[in-house]
């Protein structure tokens, strides 16, 4: 399975910030769009980071007062894993795992910013397609 069969890997609007904003912005976009990270973006195309809500806590774990005020910049992951479409699921998968990461931005052969994925996103189209397997595995046995 690609990641272009997973819903919502592109097509969907992907929310991005901008590296000069503050934490506050990034957390109220988290909050409104009920989302975890945010790509980190100058002209929503190109990625120059991603920051996420992990971010964030670990942030004010440290250092409470003044947290809201930080820029985005000086907090997000500038080293971002990016995926494409033709990519394998389970490949994709492996890598979030591995890296432990939750989200990862999906890019065209351009390296420009088409979609997001989430873990989960991952997850729950690998067990719909176990359960078409499981169906298609049923019926081949009772037909035999």
């Amino acid at each position: 399975m690609q990641l272009k069969d997973v819903p919502g890997s592109s097509g969907r609007t992907v929310v991005t910030v901008e590296p000069s904003e503050t934490i506050a912005d990034v957390v109220y976009l988290l909050k409104e769009h009920r989302i975890g990270a945010v790509v980190v973006s100058e002209d929503t195309r190109n990625i120059v980071g991603i920051i996420s809500e992990r971010d964030v806590i670990y942030h004010l774990a440290r250092e409470q007062e003044g947290t809201l005020r930080v820029k985005v910049e000086d907090l997000m992951t500038e080293n971002v894993s990016t995926c494409q479409l033709e990519d394998d699921l389970e490949a994709t998968m492996l890598v979030m795992t591995t890296g432990r990461f939750r989200h990862m931005p999906v890019v065209n052969s351009s390296n420009e910013l088409c979609g997001l994925v989430s873990l989960g996103d991952l997850v729950g189209a690998r067990l719909k397609d176990l359960e078409t397997d499981n169906v298609e595995l049923r019926e081949r046995t009772a037909e035999a």
